[in-house]
């Protein structure tokens, strides 16, 4: 179940963070006692910046994407009541007190050796490439990662996990590991809007690495952090993806409305990255990064990674044109200062595939 399968990714990807987090605070002393994750001091937003306007432009932005994704009519109908009962449902299985236990299964036992390993200075490369090629799937995901045009910075490709340790470093090997984890969550398994996933993902690699090279900018220390940050924010529109589907499962004679799926992806998304984020018992940090009321650099490095993005891939699928696009970044106060290099790295509005 698509489901299931994020909350596996997800708890290994929490997992490996709060490893991470653990690691940058001094450790007073040992024990046995439960990792507490505290807020990191928060930080004002890169000068400059309107936190409003960036935050509407992210979200008319993706609600472009979803519509995008699902196909959805220029006019849409109205809904008639067998769909706003279906939706009635979907509202109601995502918003009840407490999200099902069987949902939060095992941890893959990988992920948190690996994420200790990327944070201990210690760890020698050699040690940390072979704990990684213990899992071929993973091992393949990240030389694709590290081989793209997000990360790849020289002509000479890169061809074993050592070199990939080299060439890209920790800080950006750390959301590698992260983003390789969560991929296969993404792969589309349904025969309904099997687009939404693969759309999905492919703005979500393209944002992790937009937020990390502007956390590099303007809060360095946050690296890791922004693209976390990111791959969580990209869990709740998956997650009311999923639950849509299902809820349409219970009503077979109807035919799953597009523009209903991205009513639902709009209103709940991220609501539903925010509960998933609570529920973990994630930092205070983390989750007011990801309200959108949130001014502090990491949710700042969050909506600029999605908005480049979003714009990126719908300017690779033609959606949008080149002066619509540094329209759209000009009201949003995206200078070219601050988002040099940056959009280059995106592979700017270059056609990139997004059905594998």
């Amino acid at each position: 179940m698509i489901v299931a399968e994020i909350l596996i990714a997800g708890l290994a990807l929490l997992a490996g963070w709060m490893i991470y987090r653990r690691a940058r605070r001094p450790q007073a002393r040992t024990g046995v006692a439960p990792v507490v994750l505290h807020a990191a001091p928060s930080e004002a937003a890169s000068p400059g910046i309107d936190a409003s306007k960036l935050e509407l432009a992210s979200d008319v932005m993706a609600e472009r994407l979803w519509r995008l994704a699902f196909g959805t009519p220029s006019v849409a109908p109205p809904l008639v009541r067998a769909h706003a009962r279906v939706r009635d449902l979907i509202h109601a299985v995502l918003q009840v007190d407490e999200l099902d236990p069987n949902y939060f299964p095992r941890r893959p036992t990988l992920m948190p050796q690996l994420m200790q390993a990327v944070n201990d200075p210690a760890t020698a490369s050699d040690k940390l490439s072979r704990m990684i090629a213990h899992d071929p799937v993973l091992t393949a995901d990240v030389l694709r990662l590290a081989n793209s045009s997000l990360y790849r910075t020289s002509p000479a490709p890169i061809e074993s996990i050592q070199r990939a340790i080299v060439v890209c470093g920790v800080d950006a090997l750390r959301g590698l590991l992260a983003t390789a984890m969560l991929r296969p969550v993404f792969r589309a398994s349904r025969t309904n809007f099997p687009r939404l996933p693969r759309m999905l993902w492919e703005r979500t690699e393209r944002a992790a690495r937009a937020a990390e090279l502007f956390a590099a900018k303007t809060h360095p220390e946050d690296r890791f952090e922004a693209q976390l940050v990111v791959l969580m924010s990209a869990l709740g529109p998956l997650v009311v993806y999923s639950a849509a589907l299902d809820g349409y499962s219970r009503a077979p004679m109807l035919t799953p409305n597009p523009t209903l799926f991205v009513e639902l992806v709009c209103s709940l998304g991220a609501q539903m990255s925010q509960r998933i984020a609570r529920d973990w018992e994630t930092s205070p940090r983390l989750i007011a990064a990801l309200q959108k009321a949130s001014s502090e650099s990491l949710a700042t490095a969050l909506h600029v990674g999605e908005l480049l993005a979003t714009v990126s891939l719908l300017e690779s699928q033609a959606v949008i044109s080149s002066d619509e696009r540094l329209d759209i970044m000009k009201n949003a106060g995206m200078s070219d200062a601050l988002i040099d290099g940056i959009w280059a790295r995106l592979g700017g509005g270059a056609r990139h595939e997004t059905e594998g």
